[in-house]
């Protein structure tokens, strides 16, 4: 039996998270769409800054998006965002856009919540399928690790979407959920 039912756009295509958000929420009982003829249930918006490069550039994410949250009426806004946006020493401009993605769905939040559709957003910490799990270094701004003993997968990342796209969840709004394995708690190691 299926969690949910609905019509949700998960847009654009090609992030590494994108493929498992739309196989999870497929196996919830949702009709998963790459683009919406008419008004969608929700709306998941992944630009890829968990990929080596963004699905979006990232000095285009927030145009992106806002087009994208305003093209429908719909119930129910998630975005995809990095956990990079407290602050990251060898990607600055992927920091930025996450900051800056936040700030947008947050403030998105405040206007769409009298009109009972809710914007929240899951800051990821890049998946191990993720080329940026890759970027290494030796020195003090070197990527921490998990502090959980296994990585974050595309899988956690869609776990966190389909959880703000369930009903259970219609009273949270405005809200960022770190799915990062515990690394948004060493956010000052970045800086």
């Amino acid at each position: 039996m299926a969690d949910a039912v609905g019509r949700v756009v998960v847009t654009p295509e090609g992030s590494v998270t994108g493929a498992a958000i739309r196989a999870r929420l497929r196996a919830q009982g949702w009709a998963v769409e790459a683009a919406a003829s008419r008004d969608p249930d929700a709306l998941v918006f992944d630009p890829g800054l968990l990929d080596d490069p963004p699905v979006v550039p990232p000095n285009r994410v927030v145009d992106e998006f806002l087009a994208e949250s305003q093209r429908h009426h719909m119930s129910r806004i998630v975005v995809v965002s990095t956990r990079d946006q407290l602050g990251w020493s060898t990607r600055p401009e992927l920091a930025a856009a996450g900051g800056a993605l936040v700030s947008a769905a947050r403030s998105l939040a405040l206007r769409l919540a009298p009109k009972g559709t809710t914007v929240n957003v899951v800051a990821a910490f890049p998946p191990r399928s993720s080329a940026l799990r890759d970027e290494r270094t030796s020195d003090a701004s070197a990527e921490p690790s998990e502090l959980t003993p296994e990585p974050v997968t595309a899988e956690d990342v869609a776990n966190v979407v389909a959880f703000f796209l369930h009903p259970r969840s219609h009273y949270i709004t405005g809200q960022v959920l770190y799915c990062c394995g515990g690394t948004s708690l060493l956010s000052s190691l970045s800086v």
